[in-house]
C-alpha cells in the first residue's frame, strides 16, 4: 500500500525524529510513503493535502484534534486514516486499536489492514467521534490529566479556578429514546452537565449521561468519581440512548464543551445530530 503521513511534532508523546521513525517502520514492513508532512505549521493545509493525495490511505500520528482534523477532511468517500497515538489521552487510537505505543498499532495495522466505517456526533458543524461533554465540569478534562499524573495539588487548584464545582449554572437536556427502549419517547431533564458519547456497538448511537449532583458535595463526590473511574461509574449520572440531543443554558449564556477532549465554548441552544457514516479508518483485521 502507499501512504501519505501526516505528523504533528507538538503532540505530548511524538517522540523527535518521528518522521524517519515512522517512514522507516513503513518501508521495513512491505509498504510505500507518498508524502509526508511533519510540521505543527500549517497542519490544517498539511491533513487536506494528505487526504487528496495518490495515495491508499492516509497515516495520522498526533493527538485527538490532529486525528479529528484528518477524519473531517477525508470524510467518508476519501482516504481511510490510520489513527496512531500521539497526544495525551489517545481516546480515538485506543477505541480502534487498543493500548499499546505507536509502533505496535503500525505494526499490527499494515500485517493486516482492513476499512471500517466510522460514526460521528455532529455539534453545530463540529464533530467528535468519541464523546462530548457539555457544563462547567468540561473543567475536568485539565483536573483529570493532574490525577493521572499525581498531580493532586494542582487537580484541585483546576477544579477551584476552573469552576467546574458550580451547580447553579444549570443545562436542560432533551433527547429522543431510540425505538425499541422503554419509557417515553421525548426525554427533558435539568441537570448541571452531561455527556453525549459514541457507542460501540454494531449500531451507531448516543449514550447521553446527565449529570445532577443536589449539592456541592455531592457535585465534588461524581467529580473525583468521573476523575477516577470515568462518567459510567460516576453518580448521581441517569444514562440513555438516542441519535439526537439538544442542550439549553437555562439563563441564555455560552456553553463550554469538550469535544475528544478538545475545549470549545457554543452558543446555546447546542443541537448534537448523529452521523452513521463520517469517515473511514484503517485497523488490524483482529481489531475489534
Amino acid at each position: 500500500m502507499k501512504f501519505s503521513v501526516v505528523i504533528n511534532p507538538l503532540s505530548r508523546t511524538v517522540p523527535k525524529g518521528a518522521a524517519d521513525e515512522i517512514e522507516a517502520a513503513i518501508r521495513a514492513s512491505g509498504h510505500d510513503i507518498t508524502r509526508l508532512h511533519c510540521s505543527s505549521g500549517q497542519l490544517a493545509r498539511g491533513v487536506r493535502a494528505a487526504a487528496d493525495n495518490d495515495a491508499d490511505a492516509v497515516i495520522v500520528w498526533g493527538g485527538d484534534g490532529t486525528i479529528a482534523c484528518a477524519l473531517n477532511a477525508c470524510g467518508v468517500t476519501g482516504l481511510p486514516v490510520l489513527a496512531l497515538p500521539g497526544g495525551t489521552m489517545n481516546m480515538l487510537p485506543k477505541r480502534l486499536h487498543g493500548d499499546g505505543p505507536w509502533y505496535e498499532v503500525l505494526e499490527r495495522v499494515l500485517s493486516g489492514p482492513v476499512s471500517q466505517t466510522l460514526a460521528a456526533g455532529d455539534v453545530d458543524g463540529q464533530r467528535f467521534y468519541i464523546a462530548a461533554l457539555f457544563g462547567r465540569l468540561t473543567g475536568l478534562a485539565e483536573t483529570r490529566e493532574a490525577v493521572r499524573k499525581g498531580e493532586l495539588v494542582n487537580a484541585a487548584q483546576a477544579l477551584v479556578e476552573g469552576d467546574v464545582l458550580d451547580v447553579e449554572t444549570r443545562l436542560r437536556l432533551s433527547w429522543t429514546k431510540m425505538s425499541g427502549r422503554p419509557g417515553n419517547t421525548e426525554q427533558t431533564i435539568s441537570a448541571v452537565a452531561a455527556a453525549v458519547a459514541l457507542n460501540s456497538s454494531p449500531v451507531p448511537a448516543f449514550e447521553v449521561a446527565a449529570i445532577d449532583p443536589n449539592n456541592t458535595m455531592d457535585l465534588v463526590s461524581t467529580a473525583l468519581d468521573a476523575m477516577v473511574h470515568g462518567w459510567k461509574e460516576a453518580g448521581p449520572v441517569e444514562h440513555d440512548v438516542s441519535e439526537t440531543v439538544t442542550v439549553h443554558e437555562l439563563e441564555g449564556g455560552d456553553i463550554p464543551a469538550t469535544l475528544d477532549g478538545e475545549q470549545v465554548s457554543f452558543t446555546s441552544p447546542v443541537h448534537i445530530q448523529l452521523v452513521e457514516e463520517a469517515a473511514r479508518v484503517l485497523c488490524a483485521e483482529t481489531s475489534h
